[in-house]
């Protein structure tokens, strides 16, 4: 039996870091599409015009990209932590304390989520666009709100593996600056 949920947890283990990665290859596709955006309206500007609409676009992306990098981001602990006064309590305080920050982050995250849930129904439903493409708002807003759940589900992940790690008595490893 403990072979089954072992093999069940390194799956999940393996979907999310693919998902993670996944989406880091996205949000790295979104700036530089932005880059060549900017620098074709730049050129444009210098020698015909310049692309119309191009800063709604470059903004949409740049806001993608910043949604798609945060699951990586939690599945590498790379979160702001500060820990001037736990590190003397030795490894099992800093397991601890890094438990507590994920579930923090985690329950932060479903806020962030759940608003940005009820903001795009708000866009979808009032029918805004961007001012010169004329470009429904709630698609970028929906494609955001699904990067917020696969971060959710990479966030229930790393609660799981601290929880996981606690139990083994093995020491939560944290991104370098982390801890």
């Amino acid at each position: 039996m403990a072979t089954a949920v072992s093999t069940s947890f390194e799956r999940l283990e393996r979907a999310c870091h693919g998902l993670a990665s996944a989406l880091v290859l996205f949000g790295g596709f979104c700036l530089v599409v932005a880059c060549a955006l900017t620098v074709a309206s730049i050129v444009g500007s210098v020698t015909i015009r310049p692309l119309p609409g191009e800063i709604e676009l470059v903004e949409a992306l740049c806001g993608l990209a910043v949604f798609a990098f945060l699951p990586f981001c939690q599945l590498k602990r790379g979160h702001v932590g500060v820990d001037i006064l736990i590190s003397a309590f030795g490894p099992k305080a800093m397991n601890w304390t890094q438990l507590i920050g994920d579930i923090v982050i985690a329950i932060l995250i479903g806020l962030v989520t759940w608003r940005h849930a009820i903001g795009t129904m708000d866009k979808f439903g009032n029918g805004e666009t961007t001012p010169l493409l004329l470009l429904p708002v709630w698609w970028g807003f929906a494609i955001a709100l699904a990067l917020l759940v696969a971060n959710l589900l990479v966030c229930f992940y790393v609660i799981a593996a601290d929880i996981r790690d606690i139990r083994r008595g093995k020491t939560i490893v944290a991104a370098m600056g982390a801890h």
